[in-house]
Protein backbone atom coordinates (compact mmCIF):
# COMPACT_ATOMS: atom_id res chain seq x y z
CA UNK A 1 0.00 0.00 0.00
CA UNK A 2 2.86 2.85 0.68
CA UNK A 3 4.28 2.27 -3.08
CA UNK A 4 0.52 2.94 -4.21
CA UNK A 5 0.23 5.96 -1.47
CA UNK A 6 -2.59 4.39 0.38
CA UNK A 7 -3.45 4.01 3.47
CA UNK A 8 -3.86 0.85 5.99
CA UNK A 9 -7.46 1.43 6.04
CA UNK A 10 -7.65 1.66 2.30
CA UNK A 11 -5.73 -1.35 1.39
CA UNK A 12 -7.81 -3.28 4.21
CA UNK A 13 -10.68 -1.65 2.39
CA UNK A 14 -9.68 -2.97 -0.87
CA UNK A 15 -8.72 -6.32 0.62
CA UNK A 16 -12.63 -6.64 1.97
CA UNK A 17 -14.14 -5.76 -0.95
CA UNK A 18 -12.14 -7.77 -3.24
CA UNK A 19 -13.34 -10.73 -0.83
CA UNK A 20 -16.95 -9.96 -0.89
CA UNK A 21 -16.46 -9.65 -4.61
CA UNK A 22 -15.51 -13.14 -5.10
CA UNK A 23 -17.68 -14.88 -2.29
CA UNK A 24 -20.54 -13.28 -3.48
CA UNK A 25 -20.56 -13.11 -6.97
CA UNK A 26 -21.20 -9.58 -6.92
CA UNK A 27 -19.16 -6.72 -8.90
CA UNK A 28 -20.73 -3.94 -7.40
CA UNK A 29 -19.73 -3.72 -3.97
CA UNK A 30 -21.30 -1.24 -1.39
CA UNK A 31 -19.16 -1.26 2.60
CA UNK A 32 -20.08 1.17 4.70
CA UNK A 33 -17.42 2.85 7.47
CA UNK A 34 -17.86 5.10 10.24
CA UNK A 35 -15.55 8.36 9.98
CA UNK A 36 -15.00 10.71 13.18
CA UNK A 37 -15.99 13.80 11.12
CA UNK A 38 -13.70 15.84 13.15
CA UNK A 39 -12.10 17.37 10.06
CA UNK A 40 -12.19 20.99 11.55
CA UNK A 41 -10.00 22.64 14.55
CA UNK A 42 -12.99 23.99 15.91
CA UNK A 43 -14.42 20.36 16.92
CA UNK A 44 -11.35 18.66 17.48
CA UNK A 45 -11.02 19.41 21.44
CA UNK A 46 -15.06 18.73 21.84
CA UNK A 47 -16.67 16.18 23.34
CA UNK A 48 -19.27 14.56 21.59
CA UNK A 49 -20.90 12.38 18.80
CA UNK A 50 -19.58 13.88 15.34
CA UNK A 51 -19.62 10.12 13.93
CA UNK A 52 -20.96 9.95 10.25
CA UNK A 53 -21.09 7.30 8.26
CA UNK A 54 -19.29 7.05 4.69
CA UNK A 55 -20.22 4.44 1.92
CA UNK A 56 -17.40 3.08 -0.22
CA UNK A 57 -18.43 1.36 -3.58
CA UNK A 58 -16.04 -0.78 -5.87
CA UNK A 59 -16.76 -1.84 -9.28
CA UNK A 60 -15.02 -5.36 -9.34
CA UNK A 61 -15.96 -6.37 -13.33
CA UNK A 62 -13.75 -7.72 -14.83
CA UNK A 63 -10.39 -9.00 -13.66
CA UNK A 64 -8.87 -6.17 -11.76
CA UNK A 65 -5.64 -6.56 -9.82
CA UNK A 66 -5.09 -5.93 -6.43
CA UNK A 67 -3.14 -2.88 -6.94
CA UNK A 68 -6.12 -1.68 -9.30
CA UNK A 69 -8.55 -2.69 -6.98
CA UNK A 70 -6.57 -0.46 -4.09
CA UNK A 71 -5.77 2.43 -6.26
CA UNK A 72 -9.75 2.86 -7.21
CA UNK A 73 -10.32 2.48 -3.27
CA UNK A 74 -7.97 5.03 -2.66
CA UNK A 75 -9.47 7.80 -5.26
CA UNK A 76 -12.96 7.15 -3.87
CA UNK A 77 -11.97 7.26 -0.22
CA UNK A 78 -10.26 10.45 -0.91
CA UNK A 79 -13.37 11.49 -2.70
CA UNK A 80 -15.61 10.55 0.29
CA UNK A 81 -13.67 12.32 2.53
CA UNK A 82 -14.00 15.63 0.57
CA UNK A 83 -18.06 15.17 1.39
CA UNK A 84 -17.39 13.31 4.73
CA UNK A 85 -19.41 16.51 6.59
CA UNK A 86 -23.20 15.63 4.21
CA UNK A 87 -25.00 13.49 6.90
CA UNK A 88 -25.18 10.10 5.82
CA UNK A 89 -29.48 10.82 6.50
CA UNK A 90 -29.22 12.96 3.89
CA UNK A 91 -27.64 10.64 1.36
CA UNK A 92 -30.12 8.09 1.96
CA UNK A 93 -33.14 10.85 1.47
CA UNK A 94 -31.24 11.82 -1.44
CA UNK A 95 -30.58 8.38 -3.23
CA UNK A 96 -34.22 6.95 -2.24
CA UNK A 97 -32.94 3.76 -2.21
CA UNK A 98 -35.90 1.13 -1.04
CA UNK A 99 -36.16 0.57 2.77
CA UNK A 100 -36.63 -2.39 4.90
CA UNK A 101 -36.41 -2.53 8.53
CA UNK A 102 -34.11 -5.54 8.24
CA UNK A 103 -31.27 -3.71 6.94
CA UNK A 104 -29.10 -0.92 6.19
CA UNK A 105 -30.64 1.21 3.01
CA UNK A 106 -27.45 1.37 1.60
CA UNK A 107 -25.13 -0.98 2.45
CA UNK A 108 -24.87 -3.97 4.65
CA UNK A 109 -21.75 -4.76 5.65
Amino acid sequence: SRQEGATLFMALMAAYQSFLARYTGQKDILVGSPIANRNHKGVEGLIGFFVNTLVYRSDLSGTPTFREILNQTKKKALKAYEYQDIPFEKVVEAVEPERSMSHSPIFQT
